[in-house]
């Protein structure tokens, strides 16, 4: 059963509130963000509020509630399927097993660079997962790009394959969980706010996360090893629960996404900004960070060659064609 964050009757209260009807929807959006405040992505849904209350002059505004007060990442896509909250930020690896080709985003090393994904979006990857993720009853509102993704451990540095094995990481979603198999080390799923003290306390050796996640779950107080491989991206978006998205009239549907592609654009471009500072701060923190050579990056291409093979034999026609969109988008 779905644990929630907060009491029964709280829960009562967001849904009842959800749907007494499209004056209460026109007044209100309530926005679930696990990420703290200090987070880029935290500052572009602020953008997100402030471009909705811009282009519905008004009639619309965005309540965003940081740092898991309402739901961790692994509880959003249920609460958004049950009603309990009209808009969520929502890793997109949480929606695997149920639409399995949206793991195309952790394929290991199929994205090239930064502007990959947005190559990969346009080229026809957003209409394709979002006419996957209505089924499920939610709808896209905007993508979230995350940056690449590193391997943080207190062990050893992790220069090749074999310095994985006898490791237990914490790792973010089962997609991830496979290529850390690949590797050779014992991958443990967990949410990012329990990520901090299970580092601390040692009950995992080591994390995937990105730079400036690393930074704002204070990661690098805990960590002694990162090695940027850049080897995934995570991949997020702002989803609505369908059922509210269908009650807004055109006009503030118009509104809503003419805001999620201002908030969108934002994020990107403070991507490349706040890796960089990230990587600042973890270097000045003391910790070793250690950059793969050509042969030693092959060598990990190679390793995971069996997760992005299956990924392409259990989507089937759809996953074989978000493969292809991806690598020519690397190009």
């Amino acid at each position: 059963m779905f644990r929630k964050t907060f009491t029964a009757a709280a829960a009562m209260v967001l849904a009842l509130g959800l749907f007494c009807g499209s004056a209460f929807a026109k007044a209100e959006i309530k926005l679930s963000n696990q990420f703290p405040p200090s987070h880029h992505v935290s500052k572009g849904l602020i953008v997100f509020a402030e471009k909705v209350a811009e282009h519905s002059k008004g009639e619309l505004t965005v309540k965003i509630f940081d740092s898991a007060q309402l739901f961790k990442d692994t509880e959003i896509v249920e609460a958004l399927q049950d009603a309990l909250i009209e808009v969520g930020l929502v890793p997109v690896n949480k929606w695997s097993g149920m639409i399995p080709a949206a793991d195309v985003f952790e394929m290991p090393f199929v994205f090239k660079d930064l502007e990959s994904p947005k190559k990969f979006l346009a080229a026809g990857a957003d209409k394709i997962l979002d006419e996957e993720f209505q089924k499920k009853g939610v709808k896209n509102l905007f993508w979230v790009d995350y940056g690449y993704i590193q391997f943080f451990n207190n062990k050893h540095p992790l220069k090749n394959p074999e310095d994985f094995k006898g490791l237990t990481m914490r790792t973010f979603s089962s997609g991830d969980a496979e290529t850390l198999r690949a590797l050779g080390a014992a991958p443990t799923v967990m949410s990012s706010s329990e990520m901090y003290m299970a580092l601390q306390r040692g009950t995992v050796d080591g994390a995937t996360t990105g730079m400036p996640a690393a930074v704002s779950r204070k990661v690098h107080e805990v960590q002694k090893y990162m090695t940027m491989a850049n080897y995934t991206t995570a991949q997020f978006v702002v989803q609505g629960n369908l059922d509210w998205w269908n009650g807004l009239s055109a006009e503030l549907k118009e509104a809503v996404t003419k805001a999620g592609h201002d908030a969108e654009e934002w994020i990107r471009g403070a991507i490349a900004q706040s890796e960089n500072d990230a990587e600042k701060v973890i270097r000045d923190a003391g910790v070793e960070i250690y950059s793969p050579t050509a042969e030693e990056r092959e060598a990990f291409v190679k390793a995971t060659e069996s997760v992005r093979k299956t990924f392409a034999e259990k989507t089937g026609e759809v996953g074989q064609t978000l493969i292809e969109m991806a690598i020519t988008a690397s190009k």
